[in-house]
């Protein structure tokens, strides 16, 4: 019996720990660590293209909050393919300070997205009426599965696809748009169930065993 407990307690101690290696962490795409310029939207949607490097699950949609201390009013963000079109998804960030401030950032939650790998998108957010926006270049942390194109905007005057860019951007962001996710999950490859099988083979020999 006190094989096979410790046989049992073995596989639980594994499957926990294969769990919680797997759980992913929702993180910020960028973070900014410092604020070198930040300027009104002027009425404009901005964002920045960016790739992912492996299937990502976006969580959290958000906008730069100048001050920490709350938007003035509500703010529309959108994610799109950088091919344009409609947005693949959006959200409202609302006034005040009711949304979730992480860092320099204020998100609200949606349905996890998924972005793969190949793909480029476009993240803005319309803001006007405040400091709406800090330009991104260097001065902060990027998430590891994330790859920074170029900043882009629209100067449309309503919330619109941010399709434009200016030269010399590169590796630059205008936040603007900012979001929140993880890797995407993947199934736990043959092996591992391999593993889990042959553990309770290892248990139910055990309990014979001891039953003997």
């Amino acid at each position: 019996m006190i094989v096979a407990r410790s046989v049992s307690a073995f596989c639980l101690a594994a499957v926990l720990g294969i769990s919680i290696f797997c759980e992913p962490a929702q993180a910020a795409a960028i973070n900014l660590t410092q604020i070198d310029f930040e300027y009104d939207g002027s009425a404009w949607t901005q964002g920045w293209k960016f790739s992912v490097n492996s299937p990502y699950a976006v969580e959290s949609l958000g906008v730069y909050d100048s001050g920490q201390n709350g938007l003035v009013g509500s703010a529309q963000v959108g994610l799109w393919l950088a091919t344009g079109g409609s947005p693949l998804v959006e959200a409202i960030v609302p006034s005040g300070t009711s949304a979730e401030l992480d860092g320099h950032f204020r998100f609200t939650s949606i349905a996890p997205t998924i972005l793969n790998p190949g793909t480029e998108y476009i993240v803005g957010s319309y803001l006007s009426g405040e400091l709406a926006t800090a330009l991104f270049g260097g001065n902060g942390t990027v998430d590891p599965h994330i790859t920074v194109i170029d900043a882009r905007y629209s100067p449309t005057g309503v919330f619109a696809f941010p399709e434009l860019t200016d030269l010399g951007s590169e590796g630059a962001a205008f936040l603007g748009g900012n979001f929140r996710g993880s890797v995407s999950p993947v199934p736990l490859p043959a092996a591992a169930w391999l593993f889990g099988s042959g553990v309770a083979g290892l248990i139910r020999l055990a309990r014979r065993r001891m039953a003997a």
